[in-house]
Order: C-alpha cells, then sequence, then structure tokens
C-alpha cells in the first residue's frame, strides 16, 4: 500500500462509507501482502546463504510498512467517522476523568436521595393512623355487629360507644383508619386479620353475612 492511497479527504465519513473504505483498505493490505510474498520468495528461492536471510528481512520490512500504512490508513477513516456524530455523542470524549467521576456522583447521590425520600413517605403512610368517621347515635336502626366475624358483644359495645354502628361505617374504612380502630381497642392487626372491612362491604351490600 502506498502513502498516496491514504485518504486525502478529511469531511465526514458515513457509517456505510465507512465501511465500504474498511473493506477496500483491508482488501489493498491483502493484495500488497501476497505481492510482496510472492517476489520476494520467488527471489529467495535463486538465492542461497546470507542472501536469503536478507531477503527474508527485507520480507518483514515490507510486511510491516504496509501494515503500518493500513493502520493509518484505518484510523484516519475512523476519525471522520467520529467526524459525523452528532456533537452529543462525542460529548464523553471531551470530558476529563474527574468530571465524569462528579457526574456519576451527583447521579448516584440525586437518586439515592429521591429513594430516600419514597422510602420515607412510604414509612409515613404506613405508620399514618386516622379516625374514622362517627356518629353520635345511629342513622335509623344500629346494624347487628356481631355478624362480623371477629366482633362480639365486648367489641360491638366498643365500637358503639365510638361512635360506630354501621356496616356501612366499617366497610368505608382506610387503612390508616384500620390501624387507628385497631389501636384505640388495643388489637394491633385484628381487623385486617379477620377481614371486618371485607365482611362489613359484604354486609351493606346484601344485608347477609357471617354469622359470629
Amino acid at each position: 500500500m502506498k502513502s498516496q492511497d491514504l485518504p486525502q479527504d478529511t469531511s465526514p465519513l458515513s457509517p456505510w462509507a465507512y465501511w465500504q473504505e474498511s473493506m477496500s483498505a483491508w482488501s489493498d493490505f491483502s493484495q500488497r501482502a501476497a505481492q510482496i510474498m510472492t517476489s520476494q520468495l520467488g527471489q529467495s528461492t535463486a538465492k542461497s546463504g546470507p542472501h536469503a536471510d536478507a531477503d527474508a528481512e527485507t520480507l518483514a520490512s515490507e510486511l510491516l510498512r504496509s501494515l503500518s500504512d493500513f493502520n493509518l490508513r484505518h484510523w484516519q477513516n475512523t476519525a471522520r467517522l467520529l467526524e459525523s456524530f452528532p456533537n452529543w455523542m462525542n460529548l464523553p470524549n471531551t470530558l476529563t476523568g474527574s468530571a465524569l467521576v462528579e457526574w456519576y456522583d451527583n447521579f448516584y447521590r440525586d437518586g439515592a436521595s429521591s429513594c430516600e425520600s419514597e422510602n420515607e413517605a412510604e414509612a409515613d403512610d404506613e405508620d399514618l393512623l386516622l379516625a374514622p368517621q362517627t356518629l353520635i347515635k345511629p342513622d335509623g336502626k344500629a346494624d347487628d355487629l356481631t355478624r362480623i366475624k371477629g366482633i362480639g358483644p365486648k367489641r360491638s359495645g366498643q365500637l358503639n360507644e365510638l361512635g360506630i354502628y354501621h356496616f356501612k361505617q366499617i366497610a368505608a374504612w382506610s387503612e390508616a383508619e384500620t390501624r387507628w380502630v385497631d389501636d384505640y381497642l388495643g388489637s394491633p392487626g385484628r381487623v385486617a386479620r379477620d377481614g371486618w372491612v371485607q365482611q362489613a362491604r359484604l354486609l351493606s351490600a346484601n344485608g347477609s353475612g357471617t354469622q359470629h
């Protein structure tokens, strides 16, 4: 490969043109290497002794020179290809190592802070207690709350004292309200464990439920 075969154009290359240039360069190098080897080996068969060693050195020198030219051509084409990339794709190449480390640290720190905030919010939601809506007196006839499995006469009386008289009231409890009632009754997890809210929804919808 001769030096004048190296690309002289400095305009950007498209990926397709880059591939074509690379294939062409490999083809040129292969042909040149074959020509050198054929020529040198043909001459060396007619010679022996010190001259044969000199021919071998000449062959190696020619092949290395051709490989060097090929390598130079390849990197020139690579540079032209990179020039065709959008600016944002070339940004990492312009950053120093410390800038990349600082960017990563900031990214990780912001992400960790966000996760911590979300975890704190979830923890706050889990610890939140909210008193349910209560009534001063029943809205008409009070429901028999003992029809809900897990509510006996004592629990029913405590709920009535609180202002809970109807299935529809229990059916509307949120998780925070459920935890408040558990805390009020001194039985953590009892409401959810026995499914009071689900039972109350069925009873308020059709008037039937599990007999206690």
